[in-house]
């Protein structure tokens, strides 16, 4: 059957519990950002001119359009792309969101007070953790004092606050080579542009997002030891191996955590069912009535009954972090979680290290084996960071805030993306011109610094190992 498909919903791209610990985990549940249609919102509009970021020595970059660049070592030189602190010394207060554990406060962290000194600024967040986000921006909107900047998941009610008026319009401001005065924020793509306008007006910037940002694993380990040496090859293996791993004699140990979580995205992608939407013979058919759909539930049911599942695995459905927690302990076999956080410093990454034969990277296979699964393809963009429309009533501000914004969009090879990504020297790492960072015993980056920083950056494959990872998202990509 051929059909013309709408884009996924997020519950469709994140299920997994796509949240955690990182923010490219984002959202588990709910029709949030980097999911839905990729509309232009900027229908009449001059788009800001762009400017592909400057050229790193060993860059890999993909053919395929949405594939971040990957970047398997730092250049020996980093450039410059600021002249000088984008603060002016006051505070910057901020709204965003965050799948971590606290940061450290102000007098603790190190990271914080370097950020601050580094970019003049006294930084004042206010951190909604996922679960709470949407009752949180709801209270801060209706309270109507806004922070400088505010993190906009893709919600009716985050729309309702842009028609409002409650964020600056910077269309006038960032049109055509006007940018040019903020040229970091001119490396963003044409098509994040579109997706972040909205009623032909820029609201903001994109926090990006691959084209297809998370990734399925198994335990190959686990299926070796109990006889299957590759990966499934259709539905029936899949089912086979992953109900194999909760009969290995081993207590405590699984195949699949939470229902329908991650089986239901593999189930959906191995029996091809539609993404959203299905235009045809003039009509739109949503895609759970569709028997692809019928087909990938009567697949979970034998999954269930042959014994796949955590036992509590409809109660896990509720509680992300107790699903992906079950990850690094070895409790089951399946993952599908965003890419970076398998070689982020952390506890997928450490997972990865102490067995490196354990946790690989698959595609599930289509569910007979013939042609290839469906996978839903994001739009590029997974919130808006817009500027209060208060804050930009004071021209000079607007103007110290474009500065900031810039300053975090830093490109990788720069210096300000390496204090991003790795604080300043000797505090967490440190490095030689011909060395990789090395960090300092006793210090962890990620807990002080991820959830401050979260936002801006651009997305980037930026370890050993980046053109594996290229390769593989390229094959989802192009399943989708």
């Amino acid at each position: 059957m051929s059909h013309r498909s709408i884009r996924p919903t997020r519950r469709y791209l994140m299920a997994a519990g796509a949240v955690a610990p990182l923010a490219a985990l984002a959202a588990c549940s709910g029709d949030a950002p980097g999911s839905g249609v990729a509309i232009d919102n900027a229908s009449g509009l001059e788009l800001p001119e762009y400017t592909p970021p400057p050229e790193v020595d060993g860059a890999i970059i993909s053919d395929v359009e949405g594939v971040p660049p990957g970047y398997e070592k730092l250049p020996v030189e980093l450039i410059t792309t600021v002249d000088s602190p984008p603060g002016d010394g006051g505070p910057i207060t901020e709204f965003k969101i965050s799948w971590d554990a606290p940061a450290p406060p102000l007098e603790d962290n190190a990271f914080w007070q370097s950020y601050n000194e580094t970019l003049n600024v006294d930084y004042r967040p206010s951190i909604a953790p996922a679960a709470n986000y949407d009752e949180r921006l709801a209270t801060l909107l209706a309270g109507g004092d806004l922070p400088d900047i505010v993190q906009l998941l893709d919600t009716a009610q985050s729309a309702r606050a842009i028609r409002d008026g409650a964020f600056a319009d910077l269309s006038d401001l960032l049109a055509g080579d006007s940018i040019q005065q903020w040229p970091n924020l001119a490396n963003i793509r044409e098509d994040q542009w579109r997706y972040v306008a909205y009623d032909g007006k820029i609201v903001g910037f994109p926090i990006d997002l691959p084209a297809y940002n998370n990734e399925f694993r198994y335990r190959r380990d686990w299926a070796e030891e109990n006889g299957y040496p590759e990966p499934p090859t259709n539905a029936e293996e899949f089912k086979e191996i992953f109900s194999s791993f909760s009969k290995m004699g081993v207590k405590g140990r699984y195949g699949l955590a939470d229902a329908p979580g991650a089986a239901m995205v593999a189930a959906s992608s191995m029996f091809q069912v539609p993404i959203g939407w299905v235009h045809e013979n003039g009509s739109l058919t949503h895609h759970i009535e569709t028997e692809q759909y019928e087909h990938a539930l009567k697949f979970m049911v034998e999954l269930w009954e042959a014994g796949a599942f955590h036992p509590d695995a409809l109660a896990l459905g509720t509680n992300v972090g107790k699903t992906l927690s079950m990850i690094p302990a070895g409790t089951v076999g399946l993952s599908w979680i965003a890419t970076a956080n398998w070689y982020t410093p952390g506890v997928y990454y450490d997972a990865l290290q102490e067995d490196p034969e354990g946790w690989t990277a698959f595609l599930p296979p289509a569910h007979d084996g013939e042609g290839t699964a469906l996978f839903g393809r994001s739009t590029g963009v997974f919130a808006r960071v817009a500027i209060s429309a208060k804050a930009a009533e004071d021209e000079e501000r607007l103007g110290m805030l474009l500065d900031y914004c810039n300053y975090l969009r830093a490109p990788f090879g720069s210096t300000e993306h390496y204090f991003l990504h790795h604080g300043a020297e000797g505090d967490y790492f440190t490095r030689e011109k011909v060395e990789a960072p090395k960090p300092v015993e006793g210090t962890n980056f990620a807990a002080e610094a991820t959830q401050l920083t979260y936002g801006l950056p651009p997305v980037v494959y930026d370890f050993a190992g980046a053109a594996d990872e290229i390769a593989i998202n390229e094959q989802y990509v192009n399943a989708s």
